[in-house]
């Protein structure tokens, strides 16, 4: 073919090819020499000399192809499993920002809009208006505002209820769950009065987180 032919041209032609020449010229009188000092060993002595070259190839493929191969393919294992390690951590990490952006959406369901005259404690006292006598609410006392961070801030407040029945105490409960603001009950405490085993002195932790004005 056309450019078989012109591609072995332009190899003879190359500084390459000139370069094997002057090589060939180099080594030509040695590889002579050696060649006959080989045939004028004895049968023994060749067998030895070729069993010694055999053991040398052998030793130069394993060390030059198998080995670097070898270590090639060790390397690639190594490097797929931190690889597939790195893809696992990076699914861990993309799952727990999932949750977390939808524990986060949930916060901010549950977060009311800040108000510069905003009160937990007046808040509270309207929403329980009507439910229990003024004489049972013994106290609603506003807690210290507890920012959360640089977004949010937790309104708390203790309410102190005195000589309330269960019913009243679901009622406050329910009146408390159903105002605007989210408001959280917790550390709920209940105990009997001695005077009126049917009546019950209550203690709770009320807050609400709102943002930062």
């Amino acid at each position: 073919m056309a450019w078989n032919d012109t591609l072995r041209a332009a190899f003879r032609d190359s500084s390459a090819m000139a370069y094997l020449n002057r090589a060939n010229v180099w080594l030509s009188p040695y590889y002579r020499q050696a060649r006959a000092r080989y045939y004028k060993l004895e049968k023994r002595e060749r067998i030895l000399l070729q069993a010694a070259a055999l053991a040398v190839a052998v030793f130069l493929a394993y060390n030059l192809i198998y080995s670097p191969i070898v270590f090639f393919q060790s390397g690639m294992a190594d490097e797929i499993a931190t690889r597939e390690h790195d893809l696992t951590e990076v699914r861990r990490m993309a799952a727990a920002y999932a949750q977390v952006r939808h524990e986060l959406v949930g916060l901010e369901k549950n977060t009311s809009l800040a108000a510069a005259d905003f009160s937990l404690p007046a808040t509270l006292s309207t929403a329980l208006g009507g439910v229990v006598e003024t004489d049972k609410i013994a106290g609603i006392n506003p807690l210290p505002n507890k920012p959360v961070s640089e977004q949010f801030v937790q309104y708390g407040a203790d309410l102190k209820l005195n000589g309330v029945s269960l019913a009243q105490l679901v009622d406050v409960l329910y009146r408390i769950k159903s105002i605007k603001e989210p408001v959280v009950v917790s550390n709920m405490t209940i105990r009997k009065r001695a005077a009126d085993p049917h009546t019950f002195e209550v203690d709770m932790t009320c807050s609400v987180l709102g943002k930062n004005a």
